[in-house]
């Protein structure tokens, strides 16, 4: 368990939106609390709370732990957002969205008390239209842009432990992931640490559910198993995964959630480090990720004897859409807690 001192961070009061709100709503926030010593702009989690008597009592306290759930399993959300695991512009914030519908109710009717949302260090991105970064290139080195897997999972797991030293515990939460999120969510959950050679980063509070949204899992797929219908981005997806992943491509299935050991993910599941729900909701109409993605990771999970793997159905239009829109991630997340 991470001993990180982040008592230097304080909670306060802000507003969210989303565009089917008339009006902000109120939350109670502590943005961009870094999970590591030496952290980077981008190894930081943000916490978003309702507005009650007792968060609000909390407006101007450190950061030192979330609030106590109650006896209710899976009240806590922590998401990873996605982004191709290279775009500086889209950041934790991106749950707000999601975050404005969840906390739009009141009192009781609030299904969760707190959103964790993960920011996690990114791989090199060239052809950025605003923000390029190319390591080789730079006129200043920014570590925090030339991430290359593993290191997307270890700081999602260093923030996932930094939860578990405010509170979060096993069957606490559901973790949801978004695009490249989701593909980080699953490998964090899916495989131990030291199968990604992270010996030194503990594993993960077991989430009651893993929720993958427009998700990532088959990684040699993305280029050389497109379909017609987004055969296109061949190029894109093999230069994004060479920064990602490395440019050696026999590298890439060890690293895709759609192909790890069916064995060990249903060993996991058995152990309780991995949980017996997963729910896949990917939109038809999709134009970056063709639903090969969505239908290789079930069957990959079914193999593995997962004992719940669920399709969703609250994903539709653009592959953005579930976060830029918030109520589809949040009516995903709803239909994942009930399934609880």
């Amino acid at each position: 368990m991470t001993s990180l001192d982040t008592s230097a961070v304080r909670w306060r009061a802000a507003e969210v939106s989303a565009p089917r709100l008339g009006r902000p709503v109120p939350v109670i926030v502590a943005r961009d609390i870094p999970y590591r010593p030496d952290a980077n702009r981008f190894q930081n989690l943000s916490i978003y709370l309702p507005v009650t008597p007792e968060t609000s009592a909390m407006i101007g306290a450190p950061v030192v732990s979330l609030p106590d759930s109650g006896p209710d399993p899976a009240r806590g959300l922590v998401h990873v957002h996605g982004g191709a695991w290279r775009d500086p512009n889209l950041t934790a914030r991106s749950i707000e969205p999601a975050v404005a519908h969840a906390f739009s109710a009141a009192g009781d009717a609030i299904p969760l008390r707190a959103v964790a949302s993960l920011n996690y260090s990114l791989s090199p991105f060239p052809t950025h239209p605003e923000l390029p970064y190319e390591p080789a290139t730079a006129e200043h080195p920014d570590p925090a842009r030339e991430a290359v897997h593993p290191a997307h999972v270890r700081d999602v797991l260093h923030g996932l432990d930094l939860l578990r030293s405010y509170g979060l515990a096993d069957d606490s939460y559901v973790l949801s992931g978004h695009s490249c999120g989701a593909c980080i969510a699953f490998q964090a959950i899916l495989r131990s640490p030291r199968d990604h050679g992270l010996d030194a980063v503990p594993e993960a509070p077991r989430p009651a559910a893993l929720l993958g949204l427009n998700g990532l899992y088959d990684l040699p797929a993305l280029v050389h198993g497109l379909g017609a219908s987004h055969q296109h981005l061949r190029d894109e997806y093999a230069m994004l995964l060479g920064h990602a992943f490395g440019t050696d491509q026999s590298r890439w299935p060890a690293a895709s959630p759609a192909r790890f050991d069916p064995a060990g993910i249903g060993e996991r599941v058995r152990r309780g480090r991995a949980p017996a729900l997963v729910v896949l909701d990917q939109s038809s109409e999709d134009h970056l990720v063709p639903m090969n993605q969505r239908e290789t990771m079930e069957a990959r999970l079914r193999e593995a004897g997962v004992p719940r793997v669920v399709t969703g159905h609250r994903c539709t239009g653009s592959h953005a859409a579930p976060w830029e829109q918030g109520h589809m991630l949040w009516d995903s997340v709803q239909d994942t807690l009930r399934l609880l």
